[in-house]
């Protein structure tokens, strides 16, 4: 069943959740248990969020157009983990938290910018009627 205002099923809705949750839950395990352990932490930020702006933009709510409240929902979410992580005791004290933001924003705005070339290929190859330049 279509929603005529968004576009598609609530179950991707859903599976956008799933995964805010999961990013929650990984965020506030102990560092001793994270299966992830080995990937350099600010990479994971920068995927991940990457991976959360396809997911809102794509999956959750795709007519909607990527302006400024997408982006600025997905960052207030990041300072909300960074938030619950202080609160828990994690990296209390410490300019990590400025950082694990910034490579946030940097996951945010990489999708952007990828979203925006892969949409003018598209649109380019439409113009020439199929192929690519």
């Amino acid at each position: 069943m279509q929603d005529k205002k968004w576009g598609k099923l609530p179950w991707q809705r859903l599976v956008f959740v799933a995964a805010i949750l999961t990013c929650t839950v990984m965020a506030v395990i102990p560092g001793s248990i994270d299966p992830t352990g080995f990937v350099n932490d600010k990479v994971k930020h920068v995927i991940v969020f990457f991976v959360l702006a396809l997911m809102l933009d794509y999956l959750a709510f795709p007519t909607a157009r990527f302006t400024w409240y997408k982006p600025l929902g997905l960052l207030a979410f990041g300072v909300l983990l960074e938030v619950l992580q202080d609160t828990l005791g994690f990296r209390k004290g410490s300019n990590q938290d400025l950082l694990d933001i910034l490579s946030n924003l940097a996951g945010i705005t990489g999708y952007f910018v990828v979203a925006a070339v892969v949409k003018r290929i598209y649109r380019v190859k439409l113009a020439n009627g199929g192929a690519v330049v």
